[in-house]
């Protein structure tokens, strides 16, 4: 019986771990949106931005004012992404394994890991874009050139989510998974879950899912060759910037607050649809090509993801 729960080291194995964490995770997130609308109602009374007449009624996001934006719309988002960061940072503290192991003890390599994967998320993004308006897939409206409030907040959650999601999906489920001394099932395991976070997404089809989950291989790929999550990190964070903030694609089914005021004439296989670029085909290829150059770049690398003697089952 306790061969199920615990390896040949005395360790529990990494799938409990796993589970654990991901109970604990939705439970949290439940907590916290109990918290968030108590908070929502309060911030709202408090600022005189509650309208009394219908109670607690969201009003559309085209009628808020700042103030409304800010609390109704943007600090859900982040208290998710602290939710998300902070289980994973306390979770690899209990197992009093070092920062390195998650992939975050090398600020250094940031400089040059993170900004080629923000260069790669910045490029791949802009491809499609530039494809889909060649082919008339998008249409853009007009352009705002100033940097409203509501742009600037959306930039700081993209730089969260960005870094909350690399850090939890790669940094902490792949380390943990390095006890299953499985490579294929430390990079795959992950990349599924990564792609399941996604799937309750209303406009998410077949195509969107299999995107996330292939770009999540990727991600993962460049953890376990490097032991960094910089480039993943800033691949991760640029793509979802150039996509939403940017161009004004939807991302995962969300319209945001952009620079670019875009729309797509008709939904289509290039253009995802209402899910976004990441339901089309043209993510797919980008994809693929950002897996070759992950490939190429680590084609030399002499880090072993599963040296550490500590973390085998």
């Amino acid at each position: 019986m306790i061969k199920i729960f615990k390896n040949r080291y005395g360790l529990v194995r990494s799938g409990w771990i796993i589970i654990l964490c991901l109970i604990l995770y939705y439970a949290l997130l439940g907590v916290a949106q109990i918290f968030i609308i108590a908070t929502m109602r309060k911030l709202l009374e408090i600022t005189g931005n509650l309208d009394y007449s219908t109670g607690f009624s969201i009003p559309p996001v085209d009628t808020m004012n700042d103030v409304q934006f800010a609390i109704i719309q943007i600090m859900p988002e982040i208290v998710t992404e602290i939710v998300t960061i902070a289980l994973s940072l306390i979770t690899w503290k209990i197992m009093r394994y070092d920062w390195k192991d998650i992939g975050i003890g090398n600020l250094k390599s940031f400089k040059s890991e993170g900004i080629i994967g923000g260069l790669l998320g910045f490029a791949g993004c802009t491809l499609i874009f530039l494809i889909l308006f060649i082919s008339k897939s998008i249409h853009i409206d007009s352009i705002e050139l100033v940097i409203t409030p509501r742009v600037v907040l959306w930039l700081f959650t993209m730089i969260l989510v960005g870094f909350g999601e690399e850090l939890f999906c790669r940094g902490l489920l792949m380390s943990i998974l390095r006890r299953t001394n499985n490579k294929y099932l430390i990079i795959l395991l992950p990349s599924l879950i990564f792609g399941g976070i996604h799937l309750f997404i209303p406009s998410a089809t077949f195509l969107s899912i299999l995107n996330i989950i292939i770009i999540g291989i990727v991600f993962s790929y460049m953890y376990y060759k490097s032991g960094k999550l910089w480039m993943c990190v800033g691949y991760h964070i640029t793509w979802n910037i150039f996509q939403s903030v940017i161009y004004g694609m939807p991302i995962s089914g969300s319209n945001i607050n952009s620079i670019m005021i875009t729309h797509f004439p008709s939904a289509n296989i290039l253009n995802g649809g209402s899910f976004g670029i990441e339901g089309g085909i043209l993510t797919t290829i980008v994809n693929i090509l950002i897996l070759m150059f992950a490939i190429f770049y680590y084609r030399s690398s002499t880090y072993e993801f599963l040296s550490d003697n500590h973390c085998k089952d």
